[in-house]
């Protein structure tokens, strides 16, 4: 097997054969668990964006406007206290503001539940390749868990 980049050593070595290095075995299952782990933690960060609009920070806003929209609908909807980010989805969507508020929280949990899902999708692939004790088991466990992270997506 050829693993495209390996380190060990203190150095970066590319396109390693793992039939005829003389990296130790030890060194190149560390490395290639690394790498696997990796490519899971980017395969989940691709299916978290999968839930949210595009842009830096979003998922933080939608927290922000899940607590102020609960805080609203628990204190007794007072609308002279509209907060912001109620009042920005009425204008946008032309909902009342209760409406947009039960709108906001339920697209925040949502968002949640997605996050708990992939977080378990992510953490069982990388117990998977951990367990695994050849660089080929350890590979068909990272994909195994890539494949579930792609095809998680909104329905």
């Amino acid at each position: 097997m050829i693993i495209g980049r390996l380190n060990h050593g203190g150095s970066t070595h590319w396109n390693v054969d793992t039939e005829t290095t003389e990296i130790p075995f030890d060194a190149i299952l560390s490395g290639v668990q690394l790498s696997f782990e990796r490519d899971i933690d980017n395969a989940a960060g691709a299916a978290r964006a999968a839930f949210v609009s595009p842009g830096s920070y979003i998922d933080q806003e939608y927290l922000l406007a899940k607590q102020e929209a609960s805080e609203w609908l628990a204190n007794g909807k007072d609308e002279s206290s509209v907060p912001a980010s109620v009042a920005d989805h009425v204008a946008m969507t032309g909902q009342t503001t209760e409406e947009a508020a039960n709108e906001i929280v339920a697209t925040a949990e949502q968002w949640e539940q997605a996050l708990s899902a992939i977080r378990s999708l992510r953490l069982a692939g990388k117990t998977a390749v951990r367990q695994s004790e050849t660089v080929e088991a350890k590979e068909a466990a990272a994909q195994n868990a890539i494949t579930q992270l792609k095809a998680f997506r909104p329905q």
